[in-house]
């Protein structure tokens, strides 16, 4: 229950930052966008339709192509981005704030964008539109989620030009281009894990230590120190970033010729950590 809680509080601040974004930051500089929002925008600019109707009409047409694919929760995440999305394009249009500055709108409305987009994946959901074909490539094919709206999105917003013309198309490429980034960065946040590889005479100790005191899941494997010409036992654990430094001065303690070499680690899931951005394949169909 408490993890359902917080995907849909996800969802309803992500769907928020989507909407503050494009209504503060996007309409009043005239940029486009990708997805269902792109192609609700271009109505906006050009026969004025409100964009909170457009894109909840557009996105229903979306979710009922792909609902095939989708679980029921996956169907039930999506709608409720999708209504939040609308029902806060429609609030935030009575409040009297725009930032009429290219720069400003560029830099400030993908971070609101992306930061926003990147928690509705977050909680397994989706805003529709390309974001939802993403999602989809992500989990069927293994394509990374920003790139795969990038090169989509693309395409609706050369499309956009006859509305907003050739430089704004070129500065909403800017901005859809920190619109991934800030997707990346914040999923990734999300996952901020460190591995270790360490190589110690002492790696009994040192993996009581690593597993009974921190409680993380260690492996050993065995291995042969060319150098010294002798059999070598190596320690290899996934810790969580505010955990390296305790755990490194206390191998550090144990053993002060050990050997610890750090990895950055993108996502790790299962285990400890328990937490999948994505379900599985069996489950979605």
């Amino acid at each position: 229950m408490k993890a359902i809680i917080k995907d849909v509080l996800c969802i309803i601040i992500g769907a928020f930052f989507v909407a503050a974004s494009i209504h503060f930051f996007v309409i009043p500089n005239k940029l486009g966008d990708g997805s269902t929002i792109g192609i609700a925008l271009v109505l906006y600019y050009l026969f004025h339709i409100p964009a909170s109707i457009s894109t909840f009409v557009i996105n229903l047409i979306f979710i009922a192509l792909a609902c095939k694919f989708l679980s029921k929760r996956k169907i039930l995440y999506t709608i409720l981005g999708t209504v939040m999305t609308s029902v806060f394009l429609s609030v935030v249009s009575f409040i009297p704030f725009a930032v009429h500055d290219m720069i400003l709108g560029i830099v400030f409305g993908a971070v609101l964008m992306g930061a926003g987009l990147a928690l509705i994946f977050i909680a397994d959901g989706s805003a529709g539109g390309t974001t939802l074909l993403a999602y989809l490539l992500n989990y069927t094919k293994g394509y990374n989620i920003s790139k795969s709206m990038f090169y989509m999105d693309s395409v609706i917003i050369f499309a956009a030009v006859f509305a907003i013309g050739i430089n704004n198309m070129l500065y909403t490429f800017i901005f859809v281009f920190l619109c991934a980034k800030i997707v990346d960065l914040v999923i990734e946040g999300f996952h901020n894990k460190k591995a270790l590889t360490i190589m110690s005479d002492k790696y009994e100790e040192i993996a009581q230590v690593i597993t009974r005191k921190y409680g993380n899941a260690a492996t050993i494997f065995y291995g042969y120190g060319y150098y010294v010409n002798k059999d070598k036992r190596i320690i290899y654990v996934v810790i969580k970033k505010n955990e390296l430094l305790k755990i490194k001065k206390h191998i550090q303690q144990i053993d002060p010729k050990s050997f610890i070499v750090i990895h950055e680690v993108k996502e790790a899931v299962g285990g400890k950590f328990g937490f999948s951005g994505l379900p599985s394949v069996s489950n979605e169909r």
